[in-house]
């Protein structure tokens, strides 16, 4: 059985950041995505400790996954920073209506949408998981029935 923790969905911003800086590859999944602030580790290379999502992609050699809902609005600006970033891939889900920041080692499953108020309003349910799949791919394709062939 894979060891499990809750985290308050404000505690998101610096799991990310962590993935973001210490991690090869991570998946992002959530339908409504923002330019949220994430919170780098100290010492860890970027721009300064705090930072915006689309920033911090960018300051890093992490591949980074991203499915979201279609034809969103919202979406839009967020989107719009992440094209032409070369170790960015933006997949738009049909229904998609999962939660999840997926690395190799642990995967953050809940309510909670990478949005302002999913990080800092709401009230969100959020656990950690230890990734049994130890693969990111294999995590969405087994969980999420996420496959390579929605990415665009």
């Amino acid at each position: 059985m894979a060891r499990a923790f809750s985290l308050p969905s404000s505690g998101l911003r610096y799991l990310i950041g962590h993935a973001l800086v210490y991690t090869g590859h991570i998946a992002i999944c959530s339908p409504w995505l923002s330019d949220v602030d994430v919170r780098l580790p100290l010492g860890s290379t970027g721009g300064g400790r705090s930072t915006k999502l689309t920033a911090a992609i960018r300051d890093v050699d992490t591949q980074v996954d991203i499915y979201v809902g279609p034809d969103i609005e919202t979406n839009e600006y967020a989107l719009s920073r992440l094209t032409h970033i070369e170790n960015v891939t933006v997949s738009e889900v049909p229904d998609l209506h999962a939660k999840a920041v997926v690395t190799d080692t642990y995967v953050y499953v809940g309510s909670a949408n990478i949005t302002r108020g999913g990080l800092l309003t709401n009230v969100e349910l959020c656990k950690v998981l230890e990734n049994d799949y130890e693969s990111v791919e294999k995590y969405l394709e087994n969980e999420l029935d996420l496959s390579q062939s929605y990415i665009r």
